[in-house]
């Protein structure tokens, strides 16, 4: 499969959270000098984070949204206003060790490529279960693309359920995607040969935000 480079862009969701992205920054710059770069920023503090850098990189923007939009919408956002084609998401607390992109287009089978994992309708993996998964004990059957690291086709994207605000932001889609019988279009990829991650590092920061009652309610 042929590399689409130059009809793509990188995003990362923003949350008061700047030394990540600049970390991140250094590192896609490395591999990527010129890719569009855009920073959906959803700081609810007033602060106007990277304007050094907007203003040393023509092809880097950062849209302020002035509140927390968190991380689903911000992701969903990013994809529906994209002007590419394919977008590579990375969580804010990533930083790259070389260029994914490449083999990850290899790989691309329609949707979306990144470390996949099988989960059920609270988008949970078997090890993370607790009491309250054993409530759908039979229902591992969902292939989930984490969006960490992921490359993504808007134009499929927008053919299924978008991401929302949640802990497995990506499960409506993953769900609706096993319904319409698209699973194929879900590509493994081994991201962590690829990719730094500190993991949770936004809500270690500033929490989750979400209302525990929420991950009592599965996605079906």
């Amino acid at each position: 499969r042929k590399s689409n480079h130059m009809n793509a862009e990188i995003v990362s969701v923003h949350y008061k959270t700047p030394d990540y992205i600049y970390e991140q920054y250094a590192s896609v710059r490395k591999f990527y000098p010129f890719l569009p770069y855009r920073i959906i920023d959803g700081s609810d503090d007033g602060k106007i984070y990277f304007r050094d850098l907007e203003e040393k990189d023509t092809n880097f923007h950062v849209e302020r949204l002035g509140y927390n939009i968190h991380h689903g919408p911000g992701m969903d956002y990013a994809i529906k206003n994209s002007a590419s084609d394919y977008l590579l998401i990375l969580d804010s607390d990533v930083t790259l060790k070389g260029d994914v992109m490449t083999p990850m287009f290899e790989e691309f089978a329609g949707y979306a490529v990144g470390r996949k994992r099988i989960v059920n309708a609270l988008g949970m993996q078997n090890r993370d279960i607790s009491w309250i998964g054993r409530l759908f004990p039979k229902t591992f059957k969902y292939t989930y693309i984490h969006p960490l690291c992921m490359l993504i086709s808007k134009q499929a994207y927008l053919q299924f359920k978008p991401f929302f605000k949640h802990g497995a932001p990506c499960i409506d889609a993953m769900i609706d995607i096993h319904k319409k019988n698209q699973t194929h279009m879900l590509a493994e990829f081994p991201v962590e040969e690829y990719v730094n991650v500190k993991y949770q590092g936004t809500v270690k920061e500033w929490g989750m935000n979400i209302p525990k009652w929420k991950y009592l309610i599965p996605r079906f």
